[in-house]
């Protein structure tokens, strides 16, 4: 079964894309993010505060382990989830992975306009410009890269599309060892 997951740095647009490219799949939504939220029955930015983010990554790291939605889904991952190598390969095997990407500049203006980010609260452009750095090389393990600077949540969801759908349409890879005719 081939889900499509997104990945990315933090504000490229991963829900908004997410949701409507659910929609035009016919498949259901998950947000980790959001499951995280439920299971830890409090905000992101309230785990970070209280627990710090190494908790918070425990969890992360369990709420993907446990992924596994009964028909195709579009996932969507917080911004450092793909950077753990036990996330990386979980969500591999559940699908075509996609990491949609902005300039630095357009993640740090969204980002800092919204106070539920745990790691782009006060003075964040540093700090920003740090985690991008640091990140980057995780997300172009993506199997696909889709850059949505200048365009709108719509045309981001179409360029998905675009690249998804071949892989989508793909036979599933063998789960098991191919075995050959005994006959012949």
């Amino acid at each position: 079964m081939r889900h499509v997951v997104l990945t990315g740095f933090m504000a490229v647009g991963k829900t908004a894309v997410g949701k409507r490219l659910a929609r035009r799949l016919g498949r259901p939504f998950i947000d980790t993010d959001q499951l995280i939220e439920a299971r830890e029955g409090m905000a992101i930015s309230e785990i970070f505060d209280a627990r710090g983010e190494q908790e918070f990554r425990r969890v992360e790291r369990e709420v993907v382990a446990e992924l596994d939605p009964p028909g195709p889904a579009v996932i969507a991952t917080g911004g450092g989830t793909f950077i753990d190598e036990g996330n990386r390969e979980k969500l591999g095997r559940l699908g075509v992975v996609v990491c949609l990407v902005t300039s630095l500049e357009t993640s740090v203006e969204r980002a800092t306009r919204n106070s539920r980010r745990p790691l782009a609260a006060g003075d964040a452009r540093e700090r920003l410009e740090r985690l991008y750095a640091e990140r980057m090389p995780s997300y172009r393990r993506a199997d696909i890269l889709v850059e949505t600077d200048g365009l709108t949540i719509e045309q981001s969801v179409a360029r998905v599309l675009t690249m998804v759908e071949p892989r989508l349409k793909a036979p599933e890879p063998a789960t098991g060892p191919v075995r050959q005719d005994p006959s012949r």
